[in-house]
């Protein structure tokens, strides 16, 4: 089942020393509704429950729901299903590490009702995030970003719009970038 609820908008949310940050409520509502539509279908999937990771090409990690993950989980089983109609698979159980990109940097991440979650200090480490982490909608995936690389990589993309907009999250929470 495809999930057309993207996730969008940006916050600016405070990180503790113990890693614990509040899930924007935008991105919140986001995944109760494609949570609500999984479940319409008969899809058994934990609606408090996100995969982040590093992401493979920006400084920063990415993030998604329970829905996502089954249609990553789906895709590659698609994709071993064509290799082994067209000969180059014996199985559909792949023991060459295949999915191993894709599933095994995946943390965990459970959030309560209030959306307050824990990153670990793994995920801090890798995404440079320290008192603050920058959230940004991507479609079927979230960022989450330290304000400095977020800061850096729109000044190098020359993003406008998204410098506009960290700036003046910046400004009202006395961030400094």
């Amino acid at each position: 089942m495809e999930f057309s609820i993207p996730f969008g908008g940006q916050a600016l949310n405070a990180v503790d020393g113990k890693g614990r940050v509040s899930l924007p409520a935008d991105l919140r509502a986001t995944v109760d509704r494609r949570a609500a539509q999984a479940k319409a279908a008969n899809m058994p999937v934990d609606d408090k429950l996100l995969y982040i990771a590093e992401d493979e090409e920006l400084p920063c990690l990415t993030g998604f729901d329970e829905t996502e993950y089954f249609a990553l989980a789906g895709e590659l089983r698609e994709q071993r299903a064509r290799e082994t109609a067209q000969g180059g698979r014996k199985s559909l159980i792949r023991r060459d590490g295949g999915g191993t990109e894709t599933f095994a940097p995946l943390q965990r991440v459970v959030f309560d009702k209030a959306g307050r979650m824990v990153l670990s200090g793994l995920l801090r480490e890798i995404g440079g995030i320290e008192d603050f982490a920058f959230f940004t909608g991507n479609g079927p995936y979230f960022d989450i970003w330290s304000p400095a690389r977020a800061y850096s990589h729109y000044m190098a993309m020359g993003d406008k719009r998204l410098l506009r907009v960290l700036e003046h999250l910046c400004r009202e929470k006395g961030v400094a970038l």
